[in-house]
């Protein structure tokens, strides 16, 4: 009996010897270098060019949100751009190099808006007839006193050749000297496909444009008040010169904001633009559009401004807000009645302008995504006590499908390199892309929302049970606590059975003795 003890005695030993290893290479792992985090795939492309190669939410936007099949008849190239949000809507063949035909008088009249006023006064010289041949022209003569005003006004809005040519002798001497500065205006507003050959735009093979480009140049001429204010005007009345004794007067050639020439092109969201129709080019369009009555009456916004009132839109955060477009129809085809030559039948551009439009207006809505302090998701933090979780720093609005709900528009975040623990509130953790369907809406940069502390420092051991390479000592210490358990589990069955045992006989013996004591 004294031998078994002993035995006991000595398995139990070996158990809590075999047990230290174990809590000492446990203590080991808490500080140990940790295990690579699980982070969302980083993309290729750096922040902020996303939205360029996949996206939507700026100029360059490559992806529209409405895609770039086919949807006009006859437009070699078409751009739609809503310029609040910097949403690409709409756009086909937007960067093809095309004849930027009359429309290279936009560009005309915003540098020379740059060098000059609206009141200078300009003498006209020979140089005016030297307009391509059959061309639209005011009837300018030789040595004519005429403001600068006149001169823009009749060439944007009866496409006047001689007055194009006039400003561009009063501005830099000569016509070559004036192409220069208009090829770097272009440049210097973010133009990569635009280049000019001449002042007017016409009967030069060497000026090309893109409808992206045409986009930029008209956001950029209607950032001087004078030239917005001539783009939306519908008639213009020229005062006498020492040429003309009484006045002259013109209705703009852009029906899509004159009502009293074709009705049928009429539309009110349509407020200024410039239009050009070259035989061997077609018919071109560049207009802004808005669902606002905005036509430069800002004294109702300015007495709302100082009173403090906001509106339905700013109590809301993800209201519906106007939608403000920027859309180019370049080069669309114009044919005309066979029986009366003069007379278009199909004018293209102000047709498909008109079917543009509808679609931007009709078919989208704009809806903010993501506003200042909106909590996104969680990300994992290596050896964090939790997960941090993420917010905005920023509002971002953007245009999105009339029907659309925000759970179809998704939210892909990738991780900072290295996102590790400790974070506190307000770090940079990483970035987010907003989707719908195909094209990135946004991207935004993602901030920790609160502090991640560091696992263990707050009194909580973190045990690794990862399987950890050169760790074979320790695996032997382990087979011999096994064993060791397995025997002491053995010794105690041995033990009870044996007790069990001699308990049986005990009892057997003390009832023979019984029974003895009876038969006596």
């Amino acid at each position: 009996m004294k031998k078994i003890k002993i035995f006991s005695i000595l398995l139990s030993l070996i158990l809590i010897v075999s047990c230290f290893p174990q809590y000492a290479f446990a203590a080991e792992t808490e500080t140990q270098e940790e295990t690579e985090p699980t982070t969302i795939p980083v993309s290729e492309m750096p922040f902020g060019t996303v939205c360029i190669q996949n996206g939507c939410h700026t100029i360059e936007g490559m992806k529209p949100l409405a895609g770039s099949d086919k949807l006009l008849d006859t437009a070699q190239s078409a751009f739609l751009f809503e310029t609040n949000t910097q949403t690409v809507v709409y756009s086909y063949n937007p960067d093809q190099k095309v004849a930027p035909g009359s429309l290279a008088k936009l560009v005309n009249a915003a540098v020379a808006l740059e060098y000059c006023k609206l009141d200078d006064v300009v003498t006209l010289t020979a140089d005016i007839n030297r307009r391509p041949s059959g061309s639209r022209h005011y009837d300018f003569k030789n040595e004519e006193e005429v403001t600068v005003e006149t001169l823009i006004y009749s060439m944007i809005h009866w496409g006047a050749n001689d007055a194009a040519i006039g400003l561009a002798d009063y501005v830099a001497g000569n016509q070559m000297g004036f192409t220069n500065l208009m090829n770097e205006w272009v440049k210097k507003i973010g133009c990569t496909s635009t280049e000019f050959g001449n002042v007017h735009g016409l009967s030069s093979a060497t000026s090309t444009t893109t409808a992206r480009d045409m986009a930029k140049i008209l956001i950029a001429a209607m950032e001087n008040e004078q030239l917005k204010e001539i783009l939306s005007a519908m008639s213009y009345e020229a005062p006498p010169t020492n040429k003309h004794d009484a006045k002259r007067s013109f209705r703009t050639i852009n029906y899509m904001i004159d009502k009293g020439t074709i009705e049928d092109f009429y539309d009110t969201r349509v407020k200024g633009g410039v239009t050009s129709y070259v035989e061997e080019y077609g018919a071109s369009i560049a207009v802004w559009a808005n669902d606002v009555d905005d036509r430069f009456d800002t004294k109702e916004t300015e007495a709302t401004e100082a009173s403090g009132e906001t509106t339905e839109a700013a109590e809301d955060p993800t209201a519906s807000k106007n939608k403000h477009y920027v859309a180019v129809i370049m080069n669309a085809s114009r044919t005309f009645d066979p029986n009366q030559t003069w007379k278009a039948v199909y004018y293209g551009n102000f047709n498909e302008m008109t079917k543009l439009i509808r679609v931007g207006f009709g078919n989208y809505k704009v809806n903010r995504i993501v506003y200042d302090g909106m909590a996104l998701d969680q990300m994992a933090v290596n050896g964090g006590e939790c997960n941090v979780i993420g917010e905005a720093r920023v509002n971002i609005d953007s245009v999105v499908p009339a029907n659309a709900h925000m759970d179809n528009i998704y939210k892909i975040f990738t991780a900072k390199d290295g996102l590790k623990a400790p974070i506190k509130a307000g770090d940079l953790i990483g970035t987010m892309q907003l989707t719908y369907r195909d094209s990135v809406l946004a991207e935004a940069e993602v901030y920790a929302m609160g502090s991640v502390t560091a696992a263990g420092k707050n009194g909580i051991s973190i045990r690794s049970t990862a399987t950890r390479s050169g760790a074979g000592g320790n695996g032997i210490w382990s087979t011999i606590g096994t064993i060791a358990v397995v025997l002491l589990a053995l010794a105690v069955l041995y033990l009870t059975f044996n007790a069990y045992m001699k308990a049986r006989i005990r009892a057997r013996r003390r009832q023979q003795r019984a029974n003895r004591r009876r038969t006596r």
